[in-house]
């Protein structure tokens, strides 16, 4: 630890003045004997709120994980007469905060004495429903700490008059800073994915919505039979050749990219397998190099003249992209023949059964 220190301080006199945002540093001993020194110093993307010291056998980087979130949340609230759903959206990243199903009686259409007092208790129901609602968005949509909203608007959707109820009972905290008021056709997950889509001309630039345009572009592409690659043989080879105007990766995509050369011939391959995968088969052949093909594609995407488009699978579209096919594609500048359709665009290719194996040479 003192080692460390000295290190640090060592550092620290390189600074005349502090940076607007702070200092992060970090120094430690890693490796199985502990003697190999690695010191980070830099200045935070945002102002940091408060000091941080720790001596611990990792590197805590909470704050500075806070920092990559995106800077503005939403909360939504999707009621429907069989339940309520609250959520919260903010980047690509939603959260489902509170979940509650009720049964609320249908109005009751025989005349007689009953009538009204089955009204009264429909009535009663309802109103305990949507004041159950407004109590739950007070607390999950303010900070008891500081007592003022932990979100940068709220989204009412729902069914014929229940939100407006709900609205009507919100706290006054939460009532100013209310952005859209929705009618949707389901509850739960979809119609959170509904609302979210009728909305987003209220919400702005949120990368959820981003990511589901692009996608659902993509979609529509391959549904019209258009200009699209899908999977990593034909993205990759639309990539390399210049034919991608968007490619599109999920940004967990966890395949290798491995570039060999045969001793003999001095033949190169390029191959693409899925993390963990050995290259037994290959003993007769150089690796030339390896590494994640994320990590290839973020460092060589420019030069191939695409425009880049990172995804996760935190919404619809984006998880169905990536168990439908695989967490790569792209839209073409103009429709032409892939590997998939016209297999001598690939010079050299092994037949092979396994599905996340690819192997090309171009």
């Amino acid at each position: 630890m003192q080692s460390a220190l000295i290190s640090l301080i060592a550092k620290l006199s390189n600074f005349k003045i502090v940076p607007t945002n702070g200092l992060a540093l970090f120094c430690g001993c890693i490796g199985k004997d502990g003697k190999d020194k690695k010191l980070f110093v830099f200045e935070p993307l945002k102002p940091l709120v408060s000091g941080l010291y720790r001596c611990d056998s990792k590197f805590h980087l909470g704050p500075l994980y806070e920092q990559l979130e995106a800077s503005r949340t939403y909360g939504f609230i999707v009621i429907d007469g069989n339940g309520v759903s609250i959520h919260t959206l903010s980047g690509n990243a939603r959260r489902a905060l509170f979940k509650l199903e009720v049964n609320l009686p249908n109005k009751h259409g025989r005349g007689g004495q009953s009538k009204n007092r089955f009204a009264h208790i429909r009535e009663e129901k309802r109103g305990w429903y949507t004041t159950r609602v407004a109590e739950v968005a007070v607390e999950k949509f303010i900070n008891s700490a500081t007592c003022m909203p932990n979100v940068d608007g709220i989204v009412l959707a729902g069914f014929a008059q229940l939100k407006e109820e709900v609205q009507s009972k919100l706290d006054n905290r939460l009532l100013s800073i209310v952005v859209a008021v929705v009618d949707i056709q389901y509850g739960g997950d979809s119609g959170f994915s509904q609302a979210v889509r009728l909305t987003k001309e209220s919400l702005g630039n949120l990368k959820f919505i981003h990511e589901q345009d692009i996608i659902s572009k993509l979609f529509d592409e391959i549904h019209r039979d258009g200009q699209y690659a899908i999977g990593i043989e034909d993205t990759m080879y639309a990539l390399t050749n210049g034919l991608l105007e968007n490619l599109i990766i999920w940004n967990d995509l966890r395949y290798v990219r491995w570039e060999l050369v045969n001793n003999a011939t001095n033949e190169t391959k390029i191959l693409y397998f899925s993390e963990g995968k050995d290259l037994d088969e290959w003993a007769e052949w150089t690796v030339q190099s390896k590494v994640a093909l994320l990590d290839w594609v973020l460092e060589h995407y420019h030069e191939f003249g695409s425009v880049i488009e990172l995804v996760s699978d935190e919404t619809d579209v984006g998880a169905q992209f990536v168990k439908g096919f695989g967490g790569l594609g792209g839209i073409l500048r103009f429709q032409t023949e892939l590997p998939s359709n016209n297999p001598q665009l690939v010079h050299s290719e092994e037949e092979n059964d396994e599905e996340d194996e690819y192997e090309y040479a171009w």
